[in-house]
């Protein structure tokens, strides 16, 4: 009891006081609870929103930011594109439009049966995400899952146009054009395999479609190119679409 409460001999008005101190104090925990639970909201969606996966990408903001400057590049030529590989280039190369280092691995036009798809990596994180440009003009690019199909084309055409290559090299060599049966021997027990036995004799040419298997991101894949082989000595092996 207080010493005015002792001194007033009066109980009510004390009682009263200690009532309203408690009420004081229940609404100041009260709000300090709210508080708290406010901050911890916060920093929960502020975790949340750092935190939050970007589907196997490298930098999402990072990479649309260097696809909207290669489709602005593009729009604002006269009269406007489409984009093209050169666009897609000079937004890569632009350090004020790259801010996140975001590398090209292929451009537009790399990938056979995806000519409109880029693929960016991120040399940190070692993660890829693509980008599909539209084939009309004023559309925007849009990004997406990459694709197991052109990340297998990627990797493995190179292989396969150089062993093509050699194959035709070493038929040269012998004063003829390739054939089939070349063909054959070359990729005998490489890991590529020929759908069919390619029969074309020397100097008529033909197409033999190869197939693979590769492991994209874990997942094993299956792969396929077409190479259409020169009907000349010293021709040249090309990719060509699959019937």
């Amino acid at each position: 009891m207080s010493r005015k409460c002792r001194e007033l001999k009066n109980l009510g008005p004390c009682r009263a006081s200690r009532t309203k101190l408690r009420q004081r104090r229940g609404h100041a925990q009260a709000g300090d609870r709210i508080g708290f639970t406010l901050l911890i909201g916060v920093v929960l969606a502020t975790t949340t929103l750092v935190m939050s996966p970007t589907a196997g990408a490298a930098k999402p903001s990072g990479v649309l930011a260097v696809a909207d400057y290669a489709f602005s590049t593009a729009n604002h030529s006269r009269p406007s594109q489409i984009v093209n590989a050169a666009d897609v280039a000079n937004a890569v190369a632009t350090v004020p439009v790259n801010k996140s280092n975001i590398t090209l691995v292929f451009n537009v036009g790399d990938v056979f049966d995806y000519p409109r798809l880029v693929m960016f990596g991120n040399d940190v994180t070692f993660r890829q995400s693509c980008v599909d440009f539209s084939t009309r003009v004023g559309r925007l690019p849009t990004a997406i899952p990459c694709p197991a199909k052109a990340i297998a084309d990627w990797e493995e055409l190179p292989s396969v146009l150089n062993a093509s290559r050699s194959a035709v090299a070493d038929a040269a060599s012998s004063g003829r054009a390739v054939s089939g049966a070349d063909v054959a021997q070359f990729f005998n027990g490489s890991n590529y395999i020929l759908l069919k036995q390619p029969t074309f004799r020397p100097g008529q040419g033909g197409v033999v479609a190869i197939t693979w298997k590769l492991k994209v991101n874990g997942v094993l894949t299956s792969s396929s190119v077409c190479i259409r082989f020169p009907k000349t000595e010293a021709g040249i092996p090309v990719q060509v679409a699959c019937q």
